[in-house]
């Protein structure tokens, strides 16, 4: 049949459906309506269709689902389906709660913000202020004094040394004022005793940290206690410094710390009774210090039902980036399946299969989409969150990494090498350049960054155009022996001689000629006749995109002028980037599909080189 629903022989719509005594839903709230076979009272009609010689026998599997009403109201095929399901909610509000696809803006001409004559203009002192000014009273006082109470993990103090001491400072942490008050809850005196029952927010209130010899001692001053000798209690406040939840178990330590009295270690502080808990975070969860992530709940809850699964895995992950739930693990558990539900629909329609159930696998998609997110809103993996971390194939992150290792080993040993970076747009070129760029720099070594036009030399930094940097001839294309501009006592020459990498960004847009003159000019200011005069030269680009532009020349003349036409290109060395990773970012399957095509037309399989003339069959099999 050459119906438009027909697929590689095959119904997009799954017809003929199978024959049902009576209609069913299944899972997921598809109904499978009632089609009696004629064994049961069903029909039958015959009809002839296009290209068929003989008529065709048609019965209840082929039939539309349809409503007769609607069909006599309007006079028209209206294909009628039952949703009796609570997910179809969501792809009903899909498009009326979608947003306008317009903006307006307006323009308008602000002039330059002077903050002084803002200040100088808007100021206005007020007589009394004067006087207070002139008679030299004080202008703001602090009371009650503040003492600020540090905040680290075990053994994650600061230590200040020197060349001279940082031994002894290396195996003696220094003292704290947290370390401090666990010795001062040790000690059996009564000052000891009575710490104990004291918070480490409220010590500075009966003791004063003595910043030289580093250690809590009594007031001597101030209001006694009723009942112990000793003790006198001052109005100075003890301040603990804010931590970020971000920051998880040095939160939870704080945490610990406003609400435990008299702790004596920070195991103390992890037991709850008579367990000693692996975390911070597990012995608050114990103690009860925690909020309930019933809100988080709720909210998940409410997006299942209205919104899409893409929409539920950013809701998710801005939740974990921003409010910081205290079980994510549990929530995920509860409402994994509603985040991976497009996913378990792909595969079942990739394999023409509806009884494909959720698996690890699917699980772990979602997951690796989850993280994505949550590396573009904070910079953080999932198992920061407290969240299992996906398994990610193998991708070009670890080619990077391979290639990032190999050339700083290259570098290392002073040896040659030319390497060439195929790239197409959005597999992570620029990035890995800029990467490459700032290891190479951070070693105080010279690196070069150059590309063949100015907008993608912008990109790099400190980069520069070709022609700029190396002094190319503008009519290099008309010179095969040509050579660059650059004396050898120029500081130019210096620079080039003590580089340890050139990086030429959108090189196939370059002429072979300008290559060329580059390897002899190297040669010749290195006095070394290995290949650029013994540099390593990274070349990038994509040879689908723009070639060389050749003025009043044919297709012939352009493919001649490539750099793959050149001798030198037999000593490169290819590195393929593959994954496209802006696209893998954010998700869009559309994006993906259109990626895919662009790099099709520039694939050779997709060609039909039978069907092209020689001369372009021999200019294609040149490239």
């Amino acid at each position: 049949m050459t119906s438009p629903c027909m697929e590689n022989g095959k119904c997009k719509k799954k017809f003929p459906k199978p024959h049902t005594n009576d209609t069913i839903t299944d899972i997921d709230g598809y109904p499978m309506y009632r089609r009696r076979s004629t064994d049961n009272g069903g029909h039958t009609f015959t009809m002839r269709l296009p290209n068929f010689p003989n008529q065709v026998e048609f019965d209840n599997q082929w039939m539309v689902p349809y409503s007769p009403l609607l069909s006599k109201t309007y006079k028209a095929h209206i294909n009628v389906e039952l949703c009796s399901s609570v997910k179809s909610i969501k792809y009903i509000c899909k498009y009326g709660n979608k947003g306008s696809d317009l903006a307006i803006f307006e323009v308008q001409n602000i002039n330059k913000n002077d903050e002084i004559a803002r200040y100088q203009m808007g100021r206005y002192i007020s007589s009394n202020e004067a006087i207070w000014h002139i008679l030299s009273f004080p202008i703001h006082e602090r009371d009650p004094a503040v003492q600020h109470l540090a905040i680290h993990l075990e053994n994650g103090q600061r230590v200040y040394f020197t060349e001279e001491n940082v031994l002894q400072r290396a195996f003696e942490a220094p003292k704290t004022t947290i370390t401090e008050f666990f010795t001062l809850c040790q000690k059996p005196d009564v000052f000891g005793q009575f710490a104990k029952t004291l918070v480490y927010g409220d010590v500075p209130r009966y003791f004063t940290w003595n910043k030289s010899s580093k250690k809590w001692e009594p007031r001597k001053q101030g209001k006694p206690h009723p009942s112990i000798t000793g003790i006198f209690k001052a109005k100075t406040l003890g301040r603990l410094y804010t931590v970020h939840p971000k920051q998880r178990e040095c939160f939870y330590l704080r945490l610990l710390l406003v609400n435990v009295p008299g702790p004596t270690s920070f195991e103390f502080l992890r037991t709850v009774n008579g367990r000693v808990f692996n975390t911070y975070q597990d012995a608050c969860r114990e103690l009860q210090l925690l909020e309930d992530d019933n809100h988080w709940d709720l909210t998940l809850a409410d997006a299942a039902l209205t919104s899409t699964p893409n929409n539920i895995r950013q809701l998710f992950a801005l939740i974990l980036t921003t409010c910081y739930p205290s079980q994510a693990q549990t929530l995920w558990e509860k409402y994994k399946n509603c985040m991976t539900e497009d996913i378990l629909h792909r595969i079942r329609q990739t394999n023409q299969c509806q009884n494909i159930d959720y698996t690890p696998e699917m699980y772990n998609e979602a997951l690796v989409l989850i993280e994505d997110l949550c590396v573009l809103i904070s910079n953080l993996p999932l198992n920061h969150y407290g969240m299992p971390s996906p398994n990610r194939p193998a991708t070009d992150l670890q080619n990077k990494k391979i290639f990032m290792i190999g050339l700083c080993w290259l570098l290392l040993l002073n040896k040659a090498f030319f390497f060439f970076l195929d790239a197409p747009g959005g597999t992570g070129k620029t990035f890995l350049i800029s990467l490459i760029l700032a290891k190479i720099r951070s070693q105080q070594k010279i690196a070069l960054a150059v590309a063949s036009s100015g907008i993608a030399a912008t990109l790099l930094d400190g980069g520069r155009t070709a022609h700029s940097t190396f002094k190319l001839p503008l009519d290099v294309h008309n010179k095969p022996d040509a050579m660059c501009n650059i004396k050898k006592n120029s500081g130019i020459a210096a620079v080039l001689r003590k580089s340890s990498i050139i990086i030429w960004d959108e090189c196939t847009m370059a002429h072979k000629y300008s290559l060329e003159a580059l390897n002899r000019t190297m040669q010749d200011l290195n006095s070394n006749n290995k290949l650029f005069g013994g540099a390593i030269l990274l070349l990038s680009g994509d040879f689908r995109q723009t070639l060389p532009v050749i003025t009043r020349s044919t297709f012939a003349d352009e493919i001649n002028a490539c750099l793959k036409q050149s001798f030198l290109w037999r000593s490169v060395e290819t590195l393929r980037l593959t994954i496209n990773m802006r696209v893998q970012l954010q998700n869009d399957p559309p994006a993906q599909i259109f990626s895919e095509q662009l790099l099709d037309i520039g694939t050779p399989k997709t060609l039909m080189l039978t069907k092209l003339t020689s001369r372009y069959n021999s200019c294609y099999q040149a490239i």
